[in-house]
Formats: C-alpha cells, structure tokens, sequence
C-alpha cells in the first residue's frame, strides 16, 4: 500500500477501543542491532540465543519482545533484562543485568534469584520498522520526546500489535496500550497517568483484560466521563449470549453489555502497511449501560 496504514486507520476515525493485545507477562530482552521482520526468531541474534529465549518465555507463559534505547545510546556492555506481571493485583517488574549472551540461556523468570525489583514504570514505545513502517515513522520521535524526559524507563520495542494505531506506547507494569501518540504531546500524556489520569482518545485498552471487558471500561468511561485510572475497576465478566458479554465495573458500579461485531460485509481496509488483502475492522458496540 502507498499510504501508510496509521494515516488510513486516522483518515477512517478508526476507534481504539479494545485493541489492546492480549498479555498478561512479558519478558524484555535488550539486543542493540537491527530487527528482523518477525522480531526475534528472524532476528541478528545468535540463533541459538533466540531460540532460547522463545522457550524461555514460553515456559513462563509471556510475550518475548526485544528492546533498546533510543537512538540505541547507551555507555553500558551487556544487556538488560525485565520479567514483567500485568495482572491486575499482581503488577511487578523485575529486573537483571547480564553480561554475556550465555547467561541467557539460563534465564528463569519464575526463580527471584539474581533479578531486582524495578521500583516505577516502564515505557515500551513500538519502533519496529521491519515489521510495520508505521512503527518507525511515527513511533521513533515518540520514542526520542520520552527518552529525553524519562532516560532510564524509556525504551524502544519489538511489535506490540495494532500498527495502524502508531505511535503506540506501553506502560509496563500495568501493560496498559496507549495509541495515536504523537512526539508533541507523549511527555504530556505520561505526566498525567503519573498523576492518575488516563487520556482520552488514546486508551486502547489493559493487555490482561479480556477484550470485553477493554470495551466495557472504554465506554464506562466515556459515558461517565471516568478517567482516573483507580475508577471501573473490573468485577466480573459474562457471557450474555453470541458475541455479547456483561461487564460489572466498579468505583462507581457499573454494568456495561457489549457486542462483538466481526466484520460481516463491512466495508474493507489494509490493515497494516504489508498487507495484501483487506479485511473488515472487527469493532465492539455498546448493548446498554446501567449505574447500580
């Protein structure tokens, strides 16, 4: 395609609701060089290493994305490692220096041993080029205003998903998906979660939510004009018949019904720069919303 996906999705007012994928750990593997376009199995990393680390994070039952400083500035040898838990109630990042590629092939998330907690938040910024080039047009001067004001949380990453919603911004450990960033407002958009607030028009939704439930926050929010972060936390989630579920939120209580609607005979789109065959833009609806 000639237009870039994310400047297509914008055109469309494309909604950003429930398009957070689905992740509940992660495991941060820093690696300077350049990404493949599958991230790391196709990577210039010692095949052995990425295959290592697949497995490792697999066993571990998280998402294995490669990172690096912006710019790829760095005074440091070695690599830099974070196990990450984005459940709510669970939210913890660990974190680990390793000196040689062989250390991490012993990696084990799930054994304290040798890792540190990491006290506050991370910034994953997606820049992932050769996968998307969404990612790097807009994602990279996003990734540069974060890093000059946040140095040591800010890093660039491996594909996170939703490239038509570059520049897209990850906040570990919450894993909460933010989209549409742009370089002129990215400081400003972190200075206000860090004070409890969520931006509107940029919340894709918390990785370790069902999508369902995503969509019920997203429109609890915006009928109720509820964005502090500590507000619709989640109680329940059920099945209300096909594609349909019931959300209870609370702080304040809310119930919220949504619709899955799949596209049908939607109007089609190229979901991401490489695409070669349109689809339709799945999206929720909102059924009813009731303050209990």
């Amino acid at each position: 395609m000639t237009e870039l996906c994310s400047a297509s999705s914008r055109s469309r007012a494309e909604p950003l609701t429930a398009t957070a994928s689905r992740v509940a750990r992660w495991l941060l593997v820093e690696h300077r060089g350049a990404w493949g376009p599958q991230s790391v199995p196709s990577s210039r990393m010692p095949n052995e290493v990425a295959r290592r680390l697949a497995e490792i994070a697999a066993a571990a039952g998280a998402r294995l994305l490669l990172v690096r400083r912006p710019a790829g500035v760095t005074d440091e040898d070695g690599r830099w490692v974070f196990s990450v838990d984005s459940r709510p109630g669970h939210e913890r990042t660990l974190a680990r220096h390793v000196d040689t590629d062989a250390e991490l092939l012993d990696l084990s998330p799930a054994d304290p041993a040798g890792w540190a907690p990491y006290d506050g938040d991370l910034y994953l910024v997606c820049t992932h080029g050769r996968h998307d080039r969404c990612c790097a047009v807009r994602g990279r001067p996003v990734a540069l205003a974060l890093a000059a004001q946040h140095p040591d949380r800010t890093w660039e990453s491996s594909h996170v998903g939703g490239d038509r919603f570059a520049a897209n911004v990850v906040v570990l450990p919450e894993g909460l998906y933010l989209g549409q960033i742009e370089a002129g407002d990215a400081v400003r958009v972190i200075a206000e979660l860090a004070e409890g607030r969520l931006p509107p028009g940029h919340v894709r939704g918390r990785s370790s939510l069902p999508l369902p439930t995503q969509a019920a926050q997203h429109f609890g929010r915006e009928a109720l004009g509820r964005w502090r972060t500590d507000e619709l936390s989640v109680v329940s989630q059920e099945s209300a018949g096909a594609d349909a579920w019931r959300v209870r939120l609370a702080a304040p209580d809310v119930e919220v019904v949504v619709r899955y609607d799949r596209g049908g005979e939607r109007e089609q789109h190229l979901l991401t720069c490489g695409a070669d065959q349109a689809k339709p833009v799945p999206l929720f609806a909102q059924v009813s919303l009731t303050e209990l």
